[in-house]
């Protein structure tokens, strides 16, 4: 198991993008209920980190 060594996030120019925001229905008892699903990427292009994030 390889150690990941810790990233200072106060000294990176950070950067974001929006990938992908989806339109998500359910239907329930009451009706329709609707909401977001988006995906994001954010790193730092001159250190070479990025990560992701979904919610």
């Amino acid at each position: 198991m390889a150690l990941r060594k810790k990233i200072d996030a106060n000294r990176l120019n950070l950067k974001d993008q929006v990938v992908a925001i989806n339109r998500v229905t359910k239907v329930v008892k009451g009706g329709k209920n609707m909401s977001f699903a988006a995906l994001v990427v954010i790193g730092d292009p001159d250190q070479g980190i990025v990560g992701y994030g979904s919610g």
